[in-house]
């Protein structure tokens, strides 16, 4: 069985998920992510980060 989020790169430590965003909460991350020249993955990669603690 494969793992539906899996970019099939076993020695990877990244993943790919789909979720569903509040309209107005993704409006505010794209904002960010444009006003800091990232693309919409890195800045939520960045807000998870910030969110739990962790060293990317």
């Amino acid at each position: 069985m494969t793992d539906e989020n899996s970019n099939g790169d076993d020695d990877s430590d990244q993943t790919r998920t789909t979720i569903e965003v509040d309209r107005d909460v993704w409006r505010q991350v794209r904002a960010e992510a444009v006003g800091d020249g990232k693309k919409i993955s890195e800045k939520l990669e960045e807000i998870l980060i910030e969110h739990f603690d962790e060293d990317a």
